[in-house]
């Protein structure tokens, strides 16, 4: 009987503060780091990885789903943890992962998010220190406590104090765009679903995920409308709001339920044109176009042009756009895409005609990089073939983990023989039935502390595409870091440089890489430079990738999918090589397989 009332409060308790989208997938996401802490199982950790990220980005309320028996058809969430899912909603916890947190001081876990302290080096801080906590960890390393456990020194205590300091620093007021711009498509198809057809004659995303910014501080919708007061009123009762901050006649605020900010704006048809470019930004671009428009006589706001009398136009003389390229054109511009508006010289190159033919998702015809259940994929090599046919690829390289990264079971020399049998038989069934589709046999081999490799040159040389990354040793000292990197883009079966400075964005700061002199070095040896597709990712960035073709690198563009959807993310990375003005061209996997192989570094292959 008191079980039944103490389930009841907590039920009531739930309801009254109404778990949100945000506080299941913080739910999750905190489980999984556990699970790392307690060494658990890494396919059970990757399932609450993925489980979190998911929720993170859903656009649909659980609790609808919940009241539906729906939560399963949510990607990456099975029985259990949709059943977990279920009793969170209702009781604001869930009894195994209380059980779960009893384990493991809370202070362990935020550990694990400064940089340079991993799950691995809060559990022995921890355990064999006591630390449990950031402030103590700071305290501990202030003291020189920290340096006498074995493999730590005095350059480990800076390197935690730095990170620390950065963690302290981090803005929790943007939004990676992975996880923004799925919460602003449910916004929009939600809007189209709740007002009569034809009530919109128009809508267009703006601000910065118009112009995919890898983080995002709130979403801006522009829409064209007849009856702007239904459109208001349905946007205010969408299933994703969680508060309202504001409901005019033409402008709402609202609030999602992972604390997301989504303002709407109607606006007539004849402003269309200069409205979608006012809000699509940035700021720098807006500014330097409104300054080019009051050289020619003309003030720009986000309605019209309007004569200043400075030009041939007389005074108070209004133009009205209803598309963006006539703003443009007017004002003697080729447009601009949205990627593009940056002000880094792209209103100069739009006067002169020259502004570069950017690459779009259709140029790709392959991957170089993606991983199978040979490393820490969950997928088969079979399946992750088949999804890569689905997007209509001809060729997609297994590159699983090399050793070196002990923590995913890397590959030695002899599972790769092993592995190479598996493909060969794919491509063999393949190429008997007349499909135009094969698999390349490549590696992800791992760059060691010393710039060597995981594998040895003879095993390299076998494969079709090698990418070379860095994934542990991050916080290495700049010159040591650069050394280590340079050994590895020099060695001549490296083709591929992988997510070169090893960030993740907002969580893991970049490595104190000096890029100049890795691109330089990726030009002069034939290495291609990775632009990695993840959002969380998405390295190099676009100052990164526009500097390397300048140099004269080429790029690939990699989802590194670790699972049959890992593939879907690709525009992210397109999106990054638009924003670095990049051409198909410029970017090795838009070619064939045998075109490719001609420009990869190893041509004796």
């Amino acid at each position: 009987m008191t079980q039944a009332v103490d389930d009841d409060t907590g039920a009531k308790e739930a309801q009254a503060r109404r778990v949100t989208n945000r506080d299941v997938a913080a739910e999750l996401a905190l489980v999984a780091d556990i699970l790392q802490i307690l060494d658990a199982n890494r396919f059970r950790v990757i399932a609450f990885q993925n489980a979190a990220e998911s929720v993170r980005t859903l656009s649909q309320d659980l609790h609808t789903l919940h009241a539906e028996g729906k939560l399963q058809s949510i990607q990456g969430v099975g029985k259990g943890i949709a059943d977990a899912i279920a009793e969170f909603l209702t009781h604001g916890k869930v009894a195994e992962f209380e059980e779960l947190k009893a384990q493991v001081p809370a202070g362990v876990v935020e550990m694990i998010h400064v940089p340079d302290v991993g799950p691995k080096t809060a559990k022995r801080l921890w355990q064999e220190l006591g630390v449990t906590s950031v402030a103590e960890l700071r305290a501990a390393a202030e003291a020189g406590r920290i340096r006498v456990l074995k493999g730590f020194g005095e350059k480990s205590e800076q390197k935690i104090l730095r990170g620390i300091e950065l963690a302290a620093r981090r803005t929790r007021d943007r939004t990676n765009i992975g996880a923004a711009r799925p919460l602003a498509l449910g916004v929009v198809e939600a809007l189209r679903e709740r007002v009569a057809e034809g009530a919109i004659a128009r809508l267009e995303i703006a601000g910065s995920l118009r112009r995919w910014k890898e983080t995002i501080g709130d979403v801006d919708i522009l829409v064209v409308s007849a009856t702007p007061q239904p459109v208001m009123e349905a946007f205010g009762t969408l299933p994703q709001v969680v508060s309202v901050l504001g409901q005019g006649e033409t402008k709402s605020s609202i609030v999602l339920g992972d604390g997301l900010r989504v303002d709407l704006r109607v606006v007539e048809p004849q402003h269309w044109g200069a409205a979608l470019q006012y809000f699509t930004g940035s700021k720098e671009h807006n500014v330097a176009l409104r300054e080019l428009a009051l050289k020619q006589g003309w003030s720009l706001n986000e309605y019209s042009l309007t004569a200043t009398g400075e030009g041939e136009a007389p005074t108070g003389e209004t133009r009205y756009f209803e598309e963006e390229q006539a703003l443009y054109e007017f004002l003697g511009l080729a447009w601009i895409a949205p990627e593009l508006r940056e002000n880094r010289g792209e209103i100069a190159a739009a006067a002169a005609r020259t502004l570069p033919d950017l690459i779009t998702a259709d140029c790709i015809r392959g991957e170089l990089h993606g991983h199978s259940t040979w490393s820490d994929g969950t997928a088969s090599i079979a399946e992750m073939a088949e999804a890569a046919r689905a997007r209509g690829y001809r060729y997609w390289a297994v590159c699983d983990h090399s050793t070196g990264l002990g923590m995913v079971g890397g590959l030695d020399a002899a599972r790769l023989a092993a592995q190479a049998a598996e493909i060969a038989e794919l491509n063999a069934r393949w190429e008997a039935a007349g499909v135009d589709f094969r698999l390349l046999r490549g590696i992800e081999v791992e760059i060691l502390s010393d710039g060597t490799l995981g594998l040895p040159d003879e095993v390299l040389a076998e494969l079709d595409v090698v990418v070379a990354s860095i994934h542990s040793g991050l916080r290495q000292e700049r010159a040591t870091i650069t050394a280590r990197c340079l050994r590895a883009v020099r060695n001549p079966h490296v083709d591929i440089l992988g997510h070169a400075t090893g960030r993740l964005i907002g969580t893991r700061e970049p490595s104190d890489l000096d890029m100049e002199a890795v691109l330089a070095a990726c030009a002069e040896t034939g290495t291609v430079v990775e632009i990695n597709a993840h959002p969380s990712r998405l390295d190099v960035n676009d100052v990164y990738a526009r500097r390397a073709v300048e140099l004269g690198c080429k790029l690939a563009i990699n989802c590194d999918a670790h699972e049959v959807d890992g593939m879907a993310v690709l525009p992210y990375g397109v999106a990054v090589a638009r924003r670095a003005w990049v051409t198909a061209a410029d970017v090795v996997n838009t070619r064939s397989w045998d075109d490719v192989r001609g420009l990869l570094k190893d041509r004796r292959r």
